[in-house]
């Protein structure tokens, strides 16, 4: 009669078998859906094992082993075999389990062993686990080792659930007291495309080992980790994630060390692609869901953390030492960045001008905002910010920039923006890239460096080297076409000269300069204005005044001054008054032609025309002047009438036109169509006229 087989020994073993089925659940509802693999042939086992010193104990056994009326499992097989050892062998094992709520689970394989002294044994030939919901184990072997503490799959083995997901790998452990599942050589996990479900952009990951501790409820994927979802990608030498209490979901994951990803939506359309790269990634998790909520990304001590936005063309990069980020609906919607910020963008194109091309920010800290699609699209800076577009940067201590729209505002002490063409400095500063507009307010401070570009250049600021200097309440710098406008108590000096205005507006285009509102100029004559003047002649004109005098500045009051560079005259209206060593010139409109140097060489006074001159004690009338500086000599014109001189004791003299001399206050006394060569008379006295 054949002997009974050793029950509670061949349960230890099938209960051992059944709890590889927590390698999958555990390990791959984690990472989605992939594809099938074929399995490779075991590898040839020697038959005549069990044959040496064995005792039949029976054929073709059915056998279900219950507690009470509950089932345990049921084992059948062809034959078993036990040697004097007590070492049990089993031809054609077909083994079915049941867990507590009375589920199957079904093991196969062609033979395998059982020591009852050991609690180890192996299942070998095409070993086969099935459980519910499509779970399925292959593998050519199953090792229970260690008294039944530790399973080894010691060949390729592979996992599938259902049609949900695929697991691959060289070798596989179970250590059963602490429930760790350890995958290792080559793992690979797929997700299977479900027919019954929309479409899903195919799943895998691929690693050298993957463990997974169940009672800590964590999964560590190492060695070279790659997980890849259509065309998403993050890779790190290290994952590991916590599972939820129910090891449903996720509640936190962390990539380590050479960490790389993307994230880039389906479809050919308006897609921006996202890419990063750093050192440490943690993902916060939704409660209850798998959806990302917080992402945090550290970058390395000689490598800081990358974010880079691809999309329109346009590519944009972010860098930090750290950048914390959050997400809406799957997609980043914000971002904080953390020690030494640095923002790129890329793929603008260059205009002929000078705009366009790479813009380039930096500071302390920032925080960022992105677009529906995943676009970086705003920053804010703060901390030792510094901004570069084209030939234009700007340094402060805040920065807003709107990267979509090409605007950014600046706050400092003061904001500092520079460019070939000049410097600016006030409190705030606003700058279009797409119009290459800077404007500033709160108290500006300029220097305009190519003045020859400028109108400026054909003021009585064109005299001279150097820069031009300029102070107002506020400015609008255009880099191209070139122009400005300084507005509010505007004022502009190059040495010596000065221009006041309350708005000073210059357009390159149309080689304009405007000034309005209590325009006011100072001219310095210089030593090269004085040696221009005419030396007396010898027939009784009067002696030249002082060197000291010739060097009085020149002051000049108006409503309004235009300047255009292409005629080359400078034109002052509205109650113009010119004033010199005391000697006042005042009219209705001043034209001031301007020499080769830019310095001025005649000033024309029209309408109403009056030169006082209270040293000498005489006023003179007529309807036009006109001041030859580098002869100091006023012709005045009386076109409508008569020229009219009134001495201090109220003598007057009339004529056709009249010259006087500024160097000592001669008088000429002519007729309309007489030469200005001759005198009329003797030089005149004070009181009168000779």
């Amino acid at each position: 009669m054949a002997r009974k087989p050793p029950i509670a020994a061949l349960r230890k073993l099938l209960l051992a078998a059944a709890l590889l089925i927590v390698v999958a659940v555990g390990g791959l509802f984690l990472f989605g859906r992939a594809g099938q693999k074929p399995v490779s042939p075991p590898d040839a086992e020697e038959e005549a094992e069990a044959e040496a010193g064995s005792v039949l104990i029976g054929e073709d056994f059915d056998h279900t082993f219950t507690e009470g009326e509950k089932p345990v499992f049921r084992i059948r097989g062809e034959s078993i075999r036990a040697d004097q050892k007590q070492t049990v062998y089993l031809q054609g094992v077909a083994v079915t389990l049941y867990d507590e709520e009375g589920r199957p689970y079904h093991v196969e394989s062609r033979r395998a062993s059982f020591s009852p002294a050991r609690n180890e044994g192996r299942l070998q030939g095409n070993v086969v686990l099935k459980g519910p919901g499509g779970l399925e184990l292959r593998t050519p072997q199953l090792q229970i080792r260690e008294k039944g503490r530790m399973l080894v799959a010691p060949a390729v083995s592979e996992i599938r659930y259902g049609t949900l997901y695929n697991a691959r790998s060289q070798k596989i452990w179970v250590h059963l007291p602490e429930e760790v599942f350890i995958m290792a050589g080559k793992v690979r996990v797929e997700g299977l495309p479900d027919p019954a479900a929309e479409p899903q952009p195919p799943m895998s990951l691929t690693s050298e080992r993957l463990v997974y501790e169940r009672k800590r409820r964590q999964v560590r994927v190492e060695g070279g980790a790659e997980f890849l979802r259509g065309r998403e990608r993050v890779s790190a030498r290290k994952i590991a994630v916590h599972l939820a209490q129910d090891e449903k979901s996720l509640e936190f994951l962390r990539a380590l060390w050479d960490v790389k990803g993307q994230i880039a939506p389906e479809g050919d359309g308006n897609v921006t692609t996202v890419r990063f790269s750093g050192k440490d990634l943690s993902l916060f998790m939704q409660p209850g869901g798998n959806q990302v909520r917080k992402v945090a990304l550290d970058g390395a001590e000689n490598q800081k953390a990358r974010l880079e936005t691809v999309g329109g063309g346009v590519t944009r990069v972010m860098t930090a030492r750290r950048v914390e980020g959050l997400l809406a609906q799957g997609v980043l919607s914000s971002a904080e960045a953390f020690g030494g910020v640095t923002v790129d963008e890329t793929g603008r194109p260059r205009t002929a001008d000078g705009g366009g091309g790479p813009r380039h920010a930096e500071g302390q800290r920032a925080v960022a905002q992105f677009s529906p699609e995943g676009q970086l699209s705003a920053v804010q800076l703060v901390n030792q910010v510094t901004y570069r577009d084209g030939q234009v940067r700007a340094t402060g201590d805040r920065a807003s920039l709107n990267l979509t729209a090409g605007k950014g505002d600046f706050l400092g002490d003061p904001v500092d923006v520079t460019s070939p063409k000049g410097r600016l400095k006030a409190p705030q500063v606003e700058y279009d890239t797409g119009a290459q507009l800077v404007h500033a307010v709160g108290g500006v401070r300029g220097v305009l460096e190519q003045v020859e570009d400028t109108a400026l250049a054909g003021s009585p600021l064109g005299e001279g080297e150097g820069p031009v200097f300029v102070e107002s309440q506020e400015a609008f710098w255009r880099q191209s076409p070139s122009s400005f406008l300084f507005r509010g108590e505007a004022r502009a000096w190059r040495g010596k000269n000065v221009l006041l205005a309350t708005e000073l507006r210059g357009d390159k285009a149309e080689d304009k300069l405007t000034g309005t509102g209590g325009v006011k100029t100072i001219w310095i004559p210089t030593e090269e204005d004085n040696a221009r003047v005419r030396k007396p002649g010898t027939s009784g004109t009067a002696k030249p005044g002082s060197a000291a005098e010739r060097q009085t500045p020149i002051e000049v009051v108006a409503s309004e001054l235009v300047y255009r560079q292409g005629a080359g005259v400078l034109t002052y209206t509205g109650g113009v008054r010119v004033a010199q060593a005391g000697r006042t010139l005042s009219c209705k409109t001043l034209d001031v032609e301007l020499g080769e140097s830019k310095e001025a060489e005649t000033m024309t006074c029209a309408g109403e025309a009056r030169l006082n001159d209270p040293k000498e004690g005489n006023t003179i009338t007529g309807e036009k002047a006109i001041y030859h500086l580098d002869q100091r000599r006023v012709d005045m014109f009386g076109e409508a009438g008569l020229v009219t001189m009134r001495s201090r004791d109220g003598k007057q003299v009339q004529g056709k036109r009249l010259i006087y001399h500024m160097d000592g206050g001669k008088v000429e006394i002519l007729g309309k169509d007489e030469a200005a060569a001759a005198p009329a008379a003797p030089a005149a006295q004070p009181g009168g006229a000779g």
